[in-house]
């Protein structure tokens, strides 16, 4: 009987292999430890998450006919419907790492799955019914970040936690929170609109959120506070940030820029038809598709304001460095 019955040899590269394993566990602390190797193949890992998936939409179905009717109801939500479909298709984009991913958390995950199922629960026993939705939605998401959490182990979800945050776009925003949002942009496209009749000479007498002209009187309401613009300029804002800019400066200041230009181009569309119909027809306000649809080709014009921002944020990285070359 030779020695090496006994004994198991190791090799010095073999203890370096072991111990980098052991490492990239533990360096991302506590909770990065709780990923645990894969013990199953690929394939079964993809169709438990399936499995997972869709056991939590049909559990969600009547919560998530809800928001689709929202989004048809109000048009500041028509958004939501856009942002599951670019979430997936920011995962796609990293599907060589996801399928690459030899993890999993399912410790962690059931913790995030039980959390969102606990905030249905919750949602469901609210007393103050239009937070009901907001408050299921957002049960929602967690439970499918819990669903992915354990399925693919942490270290996956960090590098794509873009395409997982993105799906808080999908929560309406509770009430108190948009009548903050929407009287802000009410309040400061009134000042701005103030601002920009002062500029051009334009003979106004202001009374709070009333303007009389010399003919016309308008009234700056909550509908004209520009809010479905807005949110559509900040979702573009994060979505432009995460594709063409590297620094994290950078891309908060492409969203910065967002509620400025919002309260601009929102406060150039009430001085312009206040002026048609002060000095050429009232019915530019009171009935006109330039009243009702003027504000596209604003927003469009806002949109090429954003980008060409974004473009040049990007062209000064490259000066930085933050792109190799070629």
């Amino acid at each position: 009987m030779s020695l090496s019955d006994h004994l198991s040899i190791t090799t010095p590269i073999e203890d370096r292999k072991s111990a980098g394993v052991r490492a990239n566990r533990l360096e991302g602390g506590p909770i990065q430890a709780l990923s645990q190797p894969l013990p199953f193949s690929s394939e079964t890992r993809i169709g438990l998450f399936l499995l997972l998936l869709l056991a939590a939409v049909a559990w969600f179905w009547q919560p998530l006919v809800s928001l689709f009717s929202l989004t048809q109801q109000q048009e500041h939500y028509s958004h939501i419907v856009l942002i599951p479909c670019l979430s997936l298709y920011v995962l796609y984009l990293d599907r060589k790492a996801i399928f690459a991913s030899g993890e999993w958390s399912p410790w962690l995950g059931s913790m995030l799955i039980g959390l969102g199922a606990l905030g249905y629960w919750f949602a469901g026993a609210a007393i103050v019914a239009p937070d009901q939705l907001s408050m299921t939605i957002l049960a929602l998401v967690v439970m499918g970040w819990g669903i992915f959490v354990s399925c693919f182990g942490v270290t996956l979800c960090r590098k794509v936690s873009f395409g997982l945050f993105f799906l808080l776009f999908m929560v309406p925003l509770p009430p108190f929170l948009l009548e903050a949002i929407v009287g802000f942009l009410q309040r400061s496209s009134a000042e701005a609109t103030d601002l920009l009749f002062s500029l051009l000479g334009v003979p106004v007498f202001r009374q709070g959120f009333v303007f009389s002209l010399s003919n016309f009187t308008i009234h700056v309401a909550e509908e004209c506070s520009g809010i479905r613009s807005a949110l559509s300029l900040l979702i573009t804002s994060i979505v432009a940030g995460y594709f063409l800019l590297r620094s994290g400066w950078m891309k908060v200041g492409l969203v910065a820029v967002v509620v400025p230009l919002a309260i601009v181009k929102n406060a150039f569309r009430i001085v312009g038809l206040s002026l048609l119909a002060n000095y050429v027809d009232p019915t530019f306000i009171t009935d006109s598709a330039l009243h009702r649809s003027g504000g596209i080709p604003l927003f469009l014009a806002s949109l090429v304001v954003l980008l060409s921002l974004a473009w040049l944020l990007r062209r000064f990285e490259k000066k930085l460095g933050y792109f190799p070359p070629h």
